[in-house]
């Protein structure tokens, strides 16, 4: 297993060219300054690029492996977003269980043209088709998701949200806390 040092530094040049790449395609979505210092906020031990968030159709899709002081790795999106898995959801076969009202909190992320991967095994990336028709996103085939309480990169509000719903890394497993148990947060109904 490799070291976070180790880790981090490889994770740097891919998500450098996927930066690099994201501009050029003319799908940046950075201020007007075009600064992409890849800071979440002073403080903030998260690294992401600076990026509003959009929760419709994209022309494409970013997971990019990000780490937390809060849970270690997890996959944010090109906003630097985390994106969550549901415990209500299944893998194998992949399938959707969040429509609906929970759909609302949890929106799901949407096949765009095209998903890129920086720190992101692209072979562990497929999707699935939703009761409503559209394809989303999966990771190791655990459906993904944002979460409408994180407002800004590297919020990760919805980790442990109704025991349900945790940021997935980018193995396709729960993240969890440094000492590996989820953090604390009501268990009562579906967290949203």
């Amino acid at each position: 297993m490799r070291s976070r040092r180790t880790r981090k530094a490889l994770l740097t040049v891919p998500a450098l060219a996927a930066f690099v790449l994201t501009s050029a395609c003319g799908a940046g979505g950075l201020g007007a300054t075009g600064s992409g210092n890849g800071a979440a906020g002073a403080g903030s031990g998260t690294t992401t690029l600076q990026q509003q968030a959009e929760f419709s159709k994209e022309p494409h899709q970013m997971l990019s492996a990000t780490e937390s002081a809060q849970v270690g790795w997890f996959v944010a999106d090109a906003g630097g977003f985390a994106l969550y898995r549901y415990d209500k959801d299944t893998a194998k076969p992949p399938k959707s269980n969040c429509d609906g009202e929970c759909a609302k909190s949890w929106p799901p992320v949407l096949v765009g043209e095209h998903t890129m991967t920086s720190g992101v095994d692209p072979t562990m990336v497929g999707s699935v088709t939703r009761a409503d028709g559209k394809k989303q996103v999966t990771l190791a085939g655990w459906p993904l998701y944002r979460y409408t309480g994180d407002k800004k990169a590297g919020d990760l509000t919805g980790q442990g949200k109704g025991g349900t719903w945790f940021a997935v890394t980018p193995e396709g497993k729960k993240a969890q806390a440094e000492d590996g148990a989820a953090p604390a947060q009501g268990s009562t109904g579906d967290g949203y």
